[in-house]
């Protein structure tokens, strides 16, 4: 009976991709991203959500701080450069400090001259991560 199993296991497609992975060398642990807490933060925004909340917010502003896991969320009705620029300074720098480094998608608002600005001032390295 356990050759049966055995040789049925081995015939059995779906049982060969989801079987144990036994022998599959170990893979290079990754390093990681921030050397300390509140270090370097992640940004993006979630939106347009339907449907909007009591007070007209749709898009959802969110940090994350790559050591701790530690999130930073407001809500909003639109998405704009100053948003973003006074979401950094009140969320992020007058809470925890400022940050080595602000990786953000390719958005606009999350690029623009007022975040270069206020990234220079503080001597923050503001970095894009890759298109989805």
């Amino acid at each position: 009976m356990e050759n049966d199993c055995s040789r049925f296991v081995q015939k059995c497609h779906k049982c060969q991709i989801h079987g144990d992975l036994i022998k599959v060398p170990p893979t290079e642990p990754n390093a990681m991203m921030s050397p300390w807490p509140f270090a370097a933060w992640g940004m993006y925004f979630i939106g347009p959500i339907e449907p909007d909340a009591s007070n007209k917010h749709c898009f959802i502003l969110v940090t994350k701080d790559y050591f701790t896991k530690w999130v930073e969320v407001a809500s909003y009705s639109s998405v704009t450069k100053k948003v973003v620029t006074d979401f950094v300074r009140n969320n992020i720098i007058c809470q925890f400090g400022i940050p080595e480094s602000i990786i953000t998608d390719n958005g606009a608002n999350l690029n623009s001259h007022l975040m270069k600005e206020m990234c220079a001032q503080f001597q923050i390295t503001h970095q894009n991560s890759t298109a989805y």
